[in-house]
């Protein structure tokens, strides 16, 4: 069985097993677009371990009892923990693990990576669990990067998700492949969007950006700054700066750090227009 892939080697027709970001992630690198190395553990590495550890038809029956009872709040919420539970209980059987801390080991020494879920066979034009599972930053070492993973499988059965899950009619069991990239110590990031998510205007880019990691961004956090530019020209059409209270860096601990700021510094802008033009290119190649 294939249990993990580089990113380098997926593509779209691997969607299915490495879910829409790890596919779409291997489409940008043949287009040779900047993305950080990396790897994909694959649906397959969920599967089996579910199964090896002798709780997948548990698991499966039980969520199926949490679409049922989405609405019933007194006894969802304890669901959801069971199910969780049950994930990292089955843990991971020896020659998955192997094969996730090869594809580690070959990236460097202990490096610093983000652990991220990729959905399986639910994103689509009609449902987005974008932002519902679980990522996680400056994930360091091997028993970190196994539990990272197995903590990305176990958000398959949040309540949010389950909860969404069953308004839009998904009974099918769930799985989860998870993306392991290179982690980027950024001092600045953020979002572009290749058509306005306010008007669906598909002339122009929208870029989002703010201090430190995206996920202040990517959790609405912090107002971000936003740059509207022209897709034909590149004109920047419009700027509004954001307070961008505190930033997520990597502190002395390799751990995530936050760090607040003063009001001169929140209120800074966080990129040049020659920056927000080049991110605008990048988008609009990615598109």
């Amino acid at each position: 069985m294939r249990y993990v892939e580089d990113i380098a080697n997926l593509g779209m027709p691997d969607a299915e097993e490495a879910g829409g970001k790890g596919a779409n992630m291997g489409e940008m690198v043949a287009a040779g677009l900047p993305v950080p190395p990396g790897f994909v553990v694959l649906r397959d590495s969920y599967l089996e371990s579910m199964k090896a550890g002798g709780v997948a038809d548990e698991l499966n029956a039980a969520h199926r009892q949490a679409l049922l009872a989405a609405l019933d709040t007194s006894r969802f919420d304890a669901m959801c923990a069971t199910m969780r539970d049950l994930v990292l209980k089955a843990g991971i059987p020896d020659d998955v693990r192997e094969r996730i801390l090869v594809a580690y080991r070959a990236m460097g020494p202990d490096c610093y990576v983000a652990v991220r879920s990729s959905a399986t066979g639910e994103d689509g034009a009609d449902a987005s669990f974008a932002g519902m599972n679980e990522t996680y930053t400056n994930v360091r070492g091997e028993d970190d990067l196994i539990e990272a993973v197995q903590n990305c499988w176990g958000s398959l059965f949040g309540p949010r998700v389950v909860s969404y899950r069953a308004s839009r009619g998904f009974t099918a069991d769930p799985a989860m492949a998870v993306v392991v990239q290179l982690m980027i110590a950024s001092e600045r990031s953020g979002v572009a969007f290749t058509a306005d998510p306010t008007t669906d205007a598909t002339d122009r880019v929208v870029v989002e950006g703010a201090f430190g990691q995206g996920e202040v961004v990517v959790s609405g956090s912090v107002e971000p700054d936003t740059y509207v530019v022209a897709k034909d020209t590149g004109e920047i059409l419009s700027r509004r700066m954001g307070f961008k209270s505190f930033k997520i860096i990597r502190g002395d601990d390799g751990k995530d750090k936050r760090v607040d700021l003063d009001e001169s510094q929140a209120e800074a802008q966080v990129l040049n227009d020659d920056e927000v033009r080049l991110i605008a290119e990048i988008a609009v190649r990615s598109e």
